[in-house]
C-alpha cells in the first residue's frame, strides 16, 4: 500500500484516518477534527501543521484541510486496519454496530498488517465494514462511496440504503432499531418543506422521522426498478 515518509506516531494516525472519513462530507475545518478527537482546536491546529511539514495534509490556518497523496496512502492504511476490525468485531465476536467503531479504535494501532491481513482472508474477504464503508484493498485501492444521501431524496422515491455515519453510537443504535442498516430499501414518503424532516418507510418497520442532520447521516442508491421508474 505505498508506505508514509516515517514511521507515524498514534495521534498522527488518528488524524489522518480522521480526515480521510470526515472529509467524506466535504472539506474539514479545524474544529470538526478537534471535535472528532476530543481536543482544543489549538492542538488540533498545532498538529495540523505538524502534518504540513511532514507533506502530509494541506493546511491554512482554521481553514479546510485536506490530505496530500501521502497522507491519504498513510490514512488508507489505517482506515483499512480499523474497517477489517469492526468487521470482525462484529461477524465474529457479535459485538453490536454501534460498539465497533470505538473498539476498533482502540485496537487498530497494536496490529500489524499481517495481522489484518490474517483477519481478512478468515473474514472471506469483505468488500464493506459493518457500516457500509468500502474496505481498501492491500495496495491502497477503495471503492467510491455513495454522494446521495436521504436528504437528497425526494417524496415517492426508493433507495438502497449504502452506509451509514459510524462516529455516534446513540444514532447508530437508532437507525438500527428503525431498519436503516447497509442494504435496506427505503420509500421517502414525505420531505416537511418547513425543517427539511424526512419520512421514510421501511418494509416491516413503518414510518420513520428522519431529522436533516440524521438524513445526512443514511448514504444511499436510487433503486429504480425494471423498467426505470421509481
Amino acid at each position: 500500500m505505498g508506505s508514509s515518509p516515517h514511521q507515524l506516531s498514534r495521534a498522527e494516525e488518528d488524524y489522518l484516518s480522521d480526515l480521510y472519513r470526515l472529509a467524506a462530507d466535504g472539506p474539514v475545518r479545524t474544529g470538526e477534527i478537534a471535535q472528532r478527537l476530543g481536543v482544543t482546536p489549538a492542538s488540533a491546529s498545532g498538529m495540523l501543521k505538524h502534518l504540513s511539514r511532514e507533506g502530509l495534509v494541506e493546511h491554512r490556518g482554521y481553514g479546510a484541510t485536506s490530505l496530500t497523496p501521502d497522507g491519504e496512502r498513510a490514512a488508507l492504511q489505517v482506515v483499512r486496519r480499523h474497517r477489517v476490525i469492526e468487521r470482525f468485531l462484529t461477524d465474529t465476536l457479535q459485538f453490536g454496530w454501534e460498539q465497533v467503531d470505538v473498539l476498533a479504535h482502540q485496537m487498530e494501532h497494536a496490529l500489524p498488517d499481517v495481522v489484518v491481513d490474517a483477519i481478512e482472508c478468515l473474514l472471506g474477504d469483505p468488500a464493506t465494514c459493518p457500516h457500509g464503508h468500502p474496505i481498501p484493498d492491500r495496495d491502497g485501492h477503495v471503492a467510491a462511496e455513495p454522494a446521495l444521501t436521504v436528504a437528497g431524496l425526494l417524496p415517492g422515491e426508493r433507495a438502497r440504503v449504502r452506509e451509514v455515519d459510524e462516529f455516534d453510537p446513540s444514532l447508530l443504535a437508532y437507525l438500527r432499531s428503525r431498519g436503516l442498516v447497509p442494504g435496506a430499501l427505503l420509500l421517502v414518503t414525505q420531505v416537511n418543506p418547513i425543517d427539511a424532516t424526512v419520512v421514510v418507510e421501511v418494509p416491516n418497520v413503518g414510518p420513520t422521522a428522519l431529522a436533516p442532520a440524521t438524513a445526512r447521516a443514511v448514504r444511499v442508491a436510487r433503486d429504480i426498478p425494471q423498467g426505470g421508474k421509481t
